[in-house]
């Protein structure tokens, strides 16, 4: 009789985890912030100029590095200079001649200084 009980109690803990786990999850998402208007920008330019050589939801590389949690980091990726918003901003519009595996482009002309801007919000929200 005692294992019965203990069995029951035990069902009722594993389905009382399945009911609130997938409410959790959605909670934690629902909290997170949503993006600002120059972040919302931001992450548009920055899939049409920076997505095929850099992940935003991993610090894994592709051809640049991962850029998850970048300003939560002391360090850049492979430079190791400061993470600022100076820094980050003289690597967007200067590029790196020196970046393996590949030399990372310039986009000080390409882009302009509020698409700068907007990108470097977007960082700040990985």
């Amino acid at each position: 009789m005692q294992g019965r009980s203990w069995n029951a109690a035990k069902g009722l803990f594993v389905l009382g985890l399945a009911l609130v786990l997938p409410l959790a999850s959605a909670c934690f998402a629902a909290s997170k912030a949503p993006l600002s208007s120059a972040a919302k920008a931001g992450k548009k330019v920055f899939a049409d100029n920076c997505a095929l050589c850099h992940n935003t939801n991993s610090t894994q590389g592709k051809i640049g590095p991962g850029l998850k949690g970048l300003f939560k980091h002391k360090e850049l990726p492979y430079s190791h200079r400061p993470t600022t918003v100076a820094n980050v901003r003289e690597q967007i519009e200067k590029g790196n001649a020196n970046a393996k595996p590949m030399p990372m482009p310039p986009f000080g002309s390409k882009l302009t200084a509020t698409q700068i801007n907007d990108v470097i919000a977007y960082l700040k929200t990985l």
